[in-house]
């Protein structure tokens, strides 16, 4: 697992697909960030949950990077200020 402090440059609504069509944006589930870390711009796209739907812009991040089974997952939550190292 992979663990990487930064932070949160935009937030944005995705563009999501259902059926070969484009979703209005309120019925969209997914939620964007740009987040700047020392190693430069990370683009995450996450399905909008109670945790990341409340991460906002400026805010310090935490970013948890692994791969289960063969599949990559990426989770964010706001940094505490605590080591994680």
């Amino acid at each position: 697992m992979t663990k990487t402090i930064g932070k949160v440059i935009e937030v944005y609504i995705p563009e999501q697909y259902q059926n070969g069509g484009l979703l209005d944006v309120m019925d969209r589930t997914n939620i964007g960030f740009k987040i700047k870390t020392q190693d430069g711009v990370k683009d995450i796209v996450l399905e909008s949950n109670e945790t990341n739907a409340q991460i906002m812009k400026n805010d310090l991040v935490l970013m948890k990077e692994q791969d289960i089974s063969g599949k990559h997952f990426i989770d964010i939550e706001i940094y505490d200020g605590e080591s994680y190292e």
